[in-house]
């Protein structure tokens, strides 16, 4: 039998049938077969219809197609939910999140998708929404923090698209955007908390913070398994001082700068060994949970490199000439996760940047001199820098190489107890990232 459909006109209702190789006809009919037709029949988003016109819960109806669906309801008519919204609406539960009361969209920045939802079942009947973006993936927002977004202006305001589905925050609940985070709590109500941090490209400071890491297997019982877990991994206390405390961290740093200086120096000056450099006072850090991946980043502000010239007998002045600069530095790694248990996890290369250079305090210092300071604020921006830490041995994140190492341990062993197959779910739980091995299908809408 041939994929298609075919429409038979009465006096009063069009009734299409649709039918795929091998199946049984479809009808689709009313206001269900008047949306279907709108959206380009079997030639649209949603393909050929798989079911007859049945029964919802709550006084709907609906029609199964091979893409997605049609629900229709009498409260807000015939509306399609498909792709990755229609799979994120599967795992809420369908109708229990809501009914859809617009097709899937484009957002006015022509970025995303989005369906907005109506729960006709519950008092009030609160609606809801589900956005979409290739860099997020599909995430759900309602009650209070949508209502808050969208007063600010929806993904158009101060913080952006959705990252992470609500969850639980301490007192409060909170979903993570791009550019903040809105959280809500009795007390309080719905508030806007931006991050003065912008993204940048495949993640960063707008993903659903996390301080740790659990991984657990789904039992066929219904149960979990825990195979491995470290709270602190990602914290900041714990990235900052297991960065800083490198043996050789400041070492490293004065000689790969005073590295960049010696060459340029003229004749007869040397460097004095009083020149030093010294790390910050404060540190930050953070990791974020993305769909696929963990971003970290740590950043150390006002490090300062004090140099002093050593100059040749005679050389008119009474001070040797000296400077110093300071700078924020800036390190950046990333975890990514396989969609499956026979993958790894991966760490991906550390990066170190030197950002926010100072111009330099200074005394006495022209000529080569001022080259040489120059060249020092290229080297603190450039990938040089990056390489003569490796060399030192302190560009890493050694308890993220620890932790990365032991959870593709605890994987290596579940090979052998689980499907091949079995799928990997990276998701928040708490302050956690939660690393799920599952084999269970996400919750069925009505049949």
């Amino acid at each position: 039998m041939r994929h298609g459909c075919f429409a038979r006109h009465g006096l009063v209702l069009g009734l299409s049938f649709c039918v795929a190789a091998g199946a049984i006809a479809a009808a689709v009919y009313g206001a269900i077969g008047d949306k279907y037709n709108a959206l380009g029949r079997e030639n649209g988003p949603l393909g050929v219809a798989l079911t007859d016109e049945a029964n919802a819960p709550h006084g709907g109806r609906f029609n199964e197609f091979k893409n997605g669906v049609i629900y229709w309801h009498p409260d807000v008519g015939a509306f399609a939910v498909w792709g990755a919204i229609g799979a994120k609406w599967n795992q809420l539960g369908r109708i229990e999140y809501g009914y859809p009361i617009t097709d899937e969209s484009k957002t006015p920045d022509q970025r995303g998708r989005y369906n907005h939802f109506r729960a006709v079942q519950r008092p009030g009947k609160p609606e809801s929404s589900i956005y979409w973006t290739p860099q997020t993936g599909a995430v759900a927002v309602y009650g209070a923090i949508r209502d808050k977004w969208a007063s600010e202006g929806w993904e158009r305001g101060r913080v952006g698209y959705p990252t992470s589905d609500e969850t639980a925050d301490g007192s409060f609940r909170r979903t993570t955007f791009e550019r903040g985070f809105i959280r809500w709590s009795a007390g309080t109500g719905a508030e806007v908390i931006p991050t003065g941090l912008a993204p940048h490209e495949g993640g960063g400071f707008s993903g659903n913070v996390v301080n740790g890491l659990v991984a657990f297997a789904d039992l066929p019982t219904g149960g979990r398994q825990e195979l491995y877990r470290d709270p602190t991994l990602f914290s900041p206390s714990e990235l900052c001082a297991r960065f800083l405390n490198q043996p050789g961290l400041n070492d490293t740093l004065r000689n790969a700068l005073l590295s960049r200086i010696r060459p340029k120096l003229p004749g007869g000056f040397g460097v004095h060994s009083q020149s030093n450099h010294s790390t910050g006072g404060s540190c930050e850090a953070r990791a974020e949970l993305w769909p696929h991946s963990i971003s970290i980043q740590i950043r150390v502000p006002h490090n300062r490199l004090f140099v002093r010239v050593t100059t040749p007998d005679g050389f008119p002045g009474a001070l040797d000439p000296n400077f110093a600069v300071t700078y924020d530095l800036v390190v950046r790694t990333s975890i990514t996760f396989p969609n499956t248990v026979a993958g790894s996890v991966v760490q991906e290369p550390v990066t170190v940047q030197g950002t926010g250079v100072s111009q330099p305090q200074t005394h006495s210092v022209t000529g080569n001199l001022v080259i040489a300071v120059n060249d020092i604020i290229g080297f603190l921006g450039g990938p040089d820098l990056f390489a003569a830490m490796r060399q030192g041995g302190v560009a890493q994140m050694s308890g993220v190489n620890t932790g990365t190492a032991q959870l593709n341990q605890k994987l290596a062993q579940l090979r052998s107890s689980v499907p091949a197959g079995t799928l990997l779910d990276l998701i928040p739980e708490a302050d956690l990232a939660a690393v799920v091995a599952t084999n269970r299908p996400p919750t069925p809408g009505p049949r």
